[in-house]
């Protein structure tokens, strides 16, 4: 995978061919778009998790998967972002498909050079800030009241926190609360993804560098050290972290100074270091991938944040804040939920957790033309599976939804009916009268 320089707006490649590939690369760069070439699925899913792109390209043959392939595993991380399909005469069935199941568009190789400029320019736009809302927090279920009266009372206390969660899960969200919350709040929140960096721009990304440090440092350079300044300096995907930083990273937590790469004089550091990770710390330290000290010092306080697969009473809550600033955002009116959409919803099984939702319900509103959101809007690539089964009516749908959601609660709570009413936000006797309506057992409970 090839990355380019940060500059304009980042439009992700996904080709094998290394001639065409290095082609396109080369001239979308000339243009001025920020260009990340990836040459298998495995490789533009990575990158789509690791930040959303304005434009995705994508080859219908890759080695690894067929554009189907990659349609079905990259919605929960696309949201509005267009993605066209470039295809061989050969797969134009494909392709079509993939359009009629909400791909934007297709492009028939070899690809025009400014065709595809043409076609970048009109449908991208800078991807949205995923900034939190109010509604966005903790404490909306039973399952995340803890982590919110935890997030509360460490807001006002100086000491590092390591959030630990799932990828999408919500650990910017608990780290700009505790920001927020804290004495702080008025000094910068700087937000760093330590797996997104290439490792040889590390030092210069965290610490700054004067002008002349090294070739090509014509001015001197603001690291994310000091452009926080007094607020809180976010480190997610801390698990990345290059070792050497790892070291480095340590002396500024034990002494508190930093130094610009080329420059005489220590800095000091006044705010407060908030690390997340997805990995599993413990295993990368083992395999001597991750420092054990760094982890202590940074893990004074640990936090885990629940999948939100955990907390199905939250998915609709979410679902409609998240509504309405997506049509708010692109000058639409906020639509509705269609009664299978609630089933839908809570029925899946949200791999990409909170950040999933977010970008499904982007792209539903932005490729919906009524004011009624369906199943299908909110999942497109179900458009690609074979017929359902003749008989599997909405109503039937909507009921099997929702017994596996009150059976997915009561394996979660240990067979424990009230607990598992408190996570759907039910009553006890209202989910034991759906449970025994539906068909299921309400004497396990």
């Amino acid at each position: 995978m090839t990355n380019a320089p940060a500059s304009g707006l980042p439009v992700l490649l996904i080709e094998d061919d290394p001639v065409l590939g290095g082609a396109l690369v080369q001239r979308l760069r000339l243009e001025g778009f920020r260009v990340e070439w990836a040459t298998t699925c495995a490789d533009a899913l990575q990158a789509m998790r690791r930040a959303r792109p304005a434009f995705v390209l994508s080859d219908i043959r890759l080695p690894d998967g067929s554009g189907e392939d990659l349609y079905r595993q990259a919605q929960p991380y696309l949201g509005d972002t267009p993605i066209v399909f470039a295809t061989a005469f050969a797969d134009i069935g494909q392709a079509v498909r993939l359009v009629r199941a909400g791909a934007d568009d297709y492009l028939t190789k070899p690809c025009d050079a400014d065709e595809l400029v043409r076609r970048i320019r009109e449908l991208a736009s800078p991807p949205a800030a995923a900034a939190a809302t109010p509604t966005e927090g903790f404490g909306l279920s039973a399952v995340t009241e803890r982590l919110a009266a935890d997030l509360r009372r460490l807001a006002p206390r100086d000491v590092p926190v390591l959030l630990r969660g799932e990828t999408g899960v919500g650990k910017e969200v608990a780290a700009r609360q505790l920001h927020a919350m804290s004495p702080r709040a008025e000094a910068p929140f700087v937000a760093v993804n330590c797996g997104a960096i290439p490792p040889e721009l590390m030092e210069s990304q965290f610490f700054g560098h004067e002008r002349g440090a090294f070739t090509g440092a014509h001015g001197a350079h603001i690291g994310f050290f000091e452009e926080a300044g007094t607020g809180t300096l976010f480190l997610d995907e801390i698990g990345e972290l290059d070792p050497r930083l790892q070291a480095t990273l340590l002396r500024v937590l034990q002494d508190g100074v930093f130094r610009r790469v080329g420059a005489r004089q220590d800095q000091r550091f006044q705010g407060r270091i908030v690390a997340a990770t997805n990995a599993d710390l413990a295993e990368r330290m083992r395999a001597g991938r991750f420092r054990e000290d760094l982890y202590f010092r940074l893990a004074v306080v640990e936090l885990p944040i629940p999948p939100l697969r955990e907390r199905p009473a939250e998915i609709l809550a979410l679902a409609q804040p998240f509504m309405a600033q997506a049509a708010e955002r692109q000058g639409l009116p906020c639509p509705t939920l269609s009664p299978l959409a609630h089933s839908a919803l809570l029925a899946h099984a949200w791999p990409g957790n909170v950040r999933e939702l977010r970008n499904r319900i982007e792209r539903a509103v932005a490729l919906c033309d009524t004011p009624v959101l369906d199943a299908g809007d909110l999942f497109p690539e179900r458009a690609l599976d074979p017929p359902d089964v003749a008989g599997d009516t909405l109503a039937n749908a909507r009921e099997q939804a929702e017994l596996a959601q009150i059976e997915r609660a009561l394996e979660l709570s240990g067979g424990r009916l009230t607990e598992a009413a408190q996570r759907l936000g039910v009553s006890r006797t209202t989910l034991w009268k759906r449970r025994k309506r539906l068909g299921g057992n309400p004497d396990d409970a």
